[in-house]
């Protein structure tokens, strides 16, 4: 494997540095009789793919005994454009990059915050709101993926912009209680605000990182 393989990896590398988007996540993975640690130890497997930009994609897996974003930071250390990942803080390690959230995993945890038990005609809850803001992007995006990176980010301004500028008035209206579901889903919206409209700089970007995450899930 060292003397096929890693040669293949490094390639690979290579070429995943070269390209201008990329999707990341990091998975808990639960390895035996791993020297120096217990069993019950989370381990982490960390995940680098291309992000849709017409070219072949390369899919990575890097195994680190931690979610340190240090190991993110130098995987990625030669790497400057758009990073696409969930709202783990281990991501602001790295520099010269421009970090695209996720409003899949947004709009999870609007999801999280509807109440299991609602009457049939009663009006929409808050936490339906927010998830209905996420639905409307994703509504628009699904009608743009056919068009040239050029076209949808101009098309994304004219259409997307403007349920952004609404959904954040919204969320920074609300009063919500702190430490339930949807104060979460809230102070999360919040605190991810200066990533989750990063998408629209350039028509390649992705509204979610479901592309790494759908690939990743497999392995918890």
């Amino acid at each position: 494997s060292q003397d096929y393989l890693m040669p293949v990896v490094a390639h690979l590398q290579k070429k995943l540095l070269e390209r201008d988007v990329i999707h990341c996540d990091e998975t808990p993975v639960q390895v035996l009789k791993e020297e120096g640690k217990k069993p019950q130890t989370k381990s982490y497997m960390w995940l680098y793919r291309t992000g849709d930009d017409d070219k072949p994609p390369v899919i990575l897996y890097d195994y680190q005994p931690s979610r340190n974003g240090d190991h993110a930071a130098d995987f990625l250390k030669d790497f400057s454009g758009y990073i696409h990942s969930d709202g783990y803080s281990g991501y602001n390690k790295l520099t010269n990059i421009t970090r695209c959230g996720c409003w899949a995993h947004l709009r999870r945890k609007f999801v999280e915050a509807i109440p299991s038990k609602k009457g049939a005609n009663a009006p929409l809850t808050s936490a339906e709101i927010g998830r209905d803001y996420c639905d409307r992007l994703f509504h628009i995006e699904k009608e743009l993926k056919d068009l040239s990176p050029e076209e949808r980010k101009l098309k994304r301004l004219e259409l997307e912009k403007p349920v952004l500028d609404g959904f954040w008035c919204w969320a920074e209206s609300l009063n919500t209680l702190k430490g339930s579901a949807l104060g979460k889903a809230v102070t999360y919206a919040i605190n991810q605000k200066p990533y989750m409209e990063n998408y629209l700089l350039d028509g390649r970007c992705s509204l979610s990182n479901n592309a790494a995450e759908m690939l990743s899930a497999p392995l918890q």
